[in-house]
């Protein structure tokens, strides 16, 4: 039995699958840390290389990774503006590309938090958008720029969003504006109406309309995608400040 990460594919094509097997048999490196599952294992995989440009690999991940909250996706795309982190390989694949990706994802995964460090005093972040390329892009940005833990949270729609808001607090919400069904502007406002939430539109619109709407349905903040590091920064510290101002008024009010 392999010591090391299992890695599975979904949508590759035939061609891709050769490759990819061929890129495992002669790079010795990986042999060390990963393991490639044939697809009928796939089940057993802890990180898939999943083809971002495939609708149908994209839903299968999406099943997986419901059932499975710790399995990662490997991206593989044709797309040059979704090579957005190191989880993201573009066409075609080669060694250096797999070997650099892989070796990011080692890295990520191998930090931890210091053993002193309280997990519970984490920002909970909830990421609304039906894009997967997007919520894939904010997980990685996120984590990175992000100077304190964070428990980050997906939605992929407006419902799910709803639901998700109705079961748990979360102290900064990340939401797109343009989703099928219900869109961003009403969902804002109907968290609102319940949650003390810290709510960031994020959209490609730019109007000053567009930004009225956002004022209107009560969100917090209004950036455009794709969001500057920068912006992403100072909204998770405002998101911060306003859950710990939160929980303190909380723990006011338990003890008057």
């Amino acid at each position: 039995m392999h010591d090391g990460i299992y890695l599975g594919y979904i949508g590759l094509s035939e061609l891709e699958a050769k490759v990819l097997k061929s890129i495992f048999t002669l790079a010795p490196q990986l042999k060390e840390n990963f393991a490639l599952l044939p697809p009928e294992q796939i089940h057993m995989a802890d990180l898939l290389l999943v083809n971002a440009d495939d609708p149908e690999a994209v839903r299968r991940w999406s099943e997986l990774r419901a059932s499975n909250r710790l399995l990662s996706p490997l991206i593989l795309t044709d797309n040059v503006k979704m090579a957005w982190s190191e989880t993201t390989i573009q066409r075609p694949i080669r060694v250096q590309k797999l070997v650099a990706a892989l070796e990011g994802i080692i890295e990520a995964t191998s930090l931890e938090y210091d053993d002193g460090e309280d997990k519970t005093s984490a920002l909970d972040i909830l990421v609304v958008d039906d894009s997967f390329p997007v919520r894939k892009y904010m997980e990685y940005k996120l984590e990175e720029l992000a100077q304190f833990p964070v428990n980050l949270s997906f939605a992929s729609n407006g419902d799910e969003a709803l639901h998700k808001t109705s079961k748990h607090d979360y102290g900064l919400i990340f939401l797109d504006v343009m989703m099928e069904g219900i869109d961003g502007y009403k969902v804002c406002k109907q968290i609102k109406s319940n949650k003390d939430a810290y709510v960031v539109m994020l959209t490609s619109k730019k109007s000053p309309f567009d930004k009225v709407r956002g004022t209107m349905s009560g969100c917090d903040a209004y950036i455009t995608k794709p969001p500057e590091d920068e912006r992403l920064l100072e909204e998770l510290r405002k998101g911060l400040s306003r859950s710990k101002e939160h929980y303190v008024d909380i723990a006011q009010a338990r003890t008057s």
